[in-house]
């Protein structure tokens, strides 16, 4: 089969792979579409850990063709989206039901081989059955809706709150339908692509502000009594960061999603962190949270047809990691078949 293989900074091929036998209770799946995460550019550069010579790829969906006689609950030709990350059960973390934490952690596309290939060999504990008429392009979001809905038990949103949003991107799009869905008030998407801030209106913004507008901090101040009661950060990014420190209310809670490098900081003036009486949170993987992505996804509570996902194959996957994308497009997808 064709498999993107990476191996090190920077250097990924497209070459053949042969697959092994499977192993107890492992399905192989036909690889339908997976896609292209934030976390992946991070592997490629060398700024997030990963075990090369590898295949990426962790957001994926297909068809189960073959399976082993002790992978219970699943039948050839079901469709299947796929949990990419693997806990031991064991470690003092999981022991303490807190799975993302994991010492042990496994993941397909970071240190297992993932779903940037034709086919893909899958612990059936991974597999989650897939309604046949859910789009495989909209079921690829099942990952990363997984964690934003950690995302989202970390906010702890209480009815009417207002909540801002930093980031206009899959991450920030889908963390605003959440908000919605969870009662919140006012709703504020702040992002600089004019055709992201559009898409978020229709998805149910109240208000959307370009970062670089001069007057952002006393128009949202105006709107929300003194800032937002919760900001969410979508980016990665020490500016985005650092504005939500900056934009929130006293008493405030800030939740860092985004994944950044590893040069970024976030500058917190403990003087103003102490009169804010600020919570601050981060947000790690998926935990016990996959099973509710993909029922959002099959009963159309998150619309991921707004994005309009663009798909290509495997042979342009280099190109598009090193930077040949349009950022106007909120989500890249690679058809491996």
């Amino acid at each position: 089969m064709k498999a993107a293989i990476f191996k090190g900074p920077y250097e990924l091929t497209v070459d053949e792979y042969s697959l092994p036998k499977l192993d107890k209770s492992e399905v192989l799946i036909k690889v339908d579409v997976c896609g292209l995460c934030g976390t992946d550019f991070h592997i490629y550069s060398g700024e997030a850990p990963s075990r090369p010579p590898i295949i990426p790829g962790h957001e994926y969906v297909g068809t189960i063709v073959e399976k082993d006689k002790n992978a219970e609950g699943i039948s050839i030709g079901d469709h299947v989206a796929i949990d990419p990350n693997i806990y031991c059960g064991e470690c003092y973390y999981c022991r303490q039901g807190k799975i993302n934490f994991c010492t042990n952690l496994k993941a397909l596309g970071v240190t297992r081989h993932g779903g940037f290939a034709e086919y893909s060999i899958v612990p059936s504990s991974q597999v989650y059955l897939l309604p046949k008429d859910l789009p495989f392009k909209s079921a690829a979001f099942a990952e990363p809706l997984s964690c934003c809905v950690h995302g989202m038990d970390q906010a702890s949103i209480r009815l009417g709150e207002s909540v801002g949003i930093i980031g206009g991107g899959t991450i920030g799009l889908t963390m605003l339908q959440l908000v919605k869905i969870s009662g919140a008030g006012k709703i504020i998407l702040i992002e600089p692509v004019k055709s992201k801030r559009e898409i978020a209106a229709r998805l149910g913004a109240d208000y959307t502000f370009d970062p670089n507008s001069e007057d952002i901090f006393a128009q949202i101040a105006e709107l929300t009594s003194g800032g937002p009661d919760i900001i969410i950060e979508c980016v990665g990014k020490s500016e985005a960061a650092n504005l939500a420190l900056k934009l929130t209310k006293k008493g405030g809670r800030i939740v860092v999603f985004g994944l950044s490098e590893k040069k970024d900081t976030m500058e917190v003036n403990l003087q103003n962190f102490f009169h804010k009486e600020l919570e601050i949170k981060g947000s790690l993987l998926n935990p016990f949270t996959f099973g509710r992505s993909v029922e959002l996804l099959a009963t159309k509570k998150v619309n991921v047809e707004q994005f309009n996902p663009v798909q290509f194959n495997l042979d342009r996957l280099q190109d598009v990691l090193k930077g040949q994308r349009d950022f106007s497009v909120i989500k890249y997808q690679v058809s491996p078949n």
